[in-house]
């Protein structure tokens, strides 16, 4: 009986942030295709439009007002949406990661936990097959981000299983650190790293 649940964070895990075409190419391309002619790595201006913690189009659609503003966009708020989906459809993705994933379920439930926007998820599924999952916790649905703890807190909350029975992979340091603050059990790695995946998962679930 699986008593046990692996999550796993999206970007750097299954998401490529470092090999073929990465998200930080996707965001560089998307602002380029909507007439920013500066040289600003996009991927880091992000913070201030707290884009993976929008709920709604509508709220959305306020926080593209003010990126329009700053970058001197020559586009509307749909044709920005057209071209995020058709720019991040292009992303790479480990598939071997996500197979291995998915090859778990026979022993333990396991979960997407990631920081994506809303605009994010038909992607996903369309890459993976979010119904492979048992769960999936994205931040734009509950309004938080890592590493923020009250997310962590959040996702606990509703979950069946108790702290020492999860496992977290995640490639940032301050995302593992809050997980285990959490109380959970966190590793941290990129999806280039898949045997140290597989001998953590290994040994998680032996315990």
């Amino acid at each position: 009986m699986k008593k046990k649940l692996i999550l796993f964070d999206w970007g750097n895990i299954v998401e490529s942030h470092t090999t073929g075409y990465s998200c930080y190419d996707a965001w560089n391309d998307l602002f380029k295709s909507c007439g920013y002619n500066g040289e600003e790595e996009i991927f880091h201006t992000l913070s201030k439009y707290k884009v993976s913690r929008i709920k709604d189009i509508n709220e959305f659609r306020e926080a593209y007002i003010l990126m329009k503003e700053d970058f001197s966009f020559n586009v509307s708020f749909e044709e920005f949406v057209t071209l995020y989906k058709k720019i991040f459809d292009k992303v790479d993705y480990y598939k071997d990661v996500a197979e291995y994933e998915v090859s778990l379920k026979d022993r333990a439930y396991i979960g997407i936990f990631s920081n994506l926007t809303i605009f994010d998820k038909e992607r996903l599924d369309k890459q993976v097959g979010l119904s492979n999952y048992d769960y999936v916790f994205l931040s734009f649905e509950l309004g938080l981000r890592k590493p923020e703890l009250e997310i962590y807190k959040r996702v606990q909350e509703m979950l069946p299983f108790k702290g020492e029975d999860i496992l977290f992979i995640d490639d940032r340091a301050d995302n593992i650190l809050s997980a285990r603050e959490a109380g959970w059990n966190a590793f941290q790695c990129t999806g280039l790293e898949l045997p140290k995946i597989k001998e953590k998962c290994d040994d998680f679930l032996r315990k």
